[in-house]
């Protein structure tokens, strides 16, 4: 265990933040497949849409912006 975490302290910033995101996503052990299509769908929905031109992207520091007023 000390082995590992020593080798974790040699990693860059993202690649912890990779190795973070993994081992949390490895707790879950069930899969909602009806959440994942759903979210599927949403995401396809969503880039048509801006694909189309129906609405327009926001900068991540605008919405960065809003969230921290």
């Amino acid at each position: 265990m000390n082995k590992a975490i020593e080798d974790l302290q040699e990693l860059s910033p993202n690649e912890k933040g990779f190795v973070a995101q993994y081992l949390i996503s490895s707790l879950d052990t069930t899969q909602d497949t009806e959440a994942q299509a759903e979210w599927s769908e949403l995401a396809k929905k969503r880039f048509e849409l801006l694909e189309n031109g129906d609405v327009q992207p926001i900068s991540w520091e605008s919405t960065k912006n809003q969230v921290l007023l």
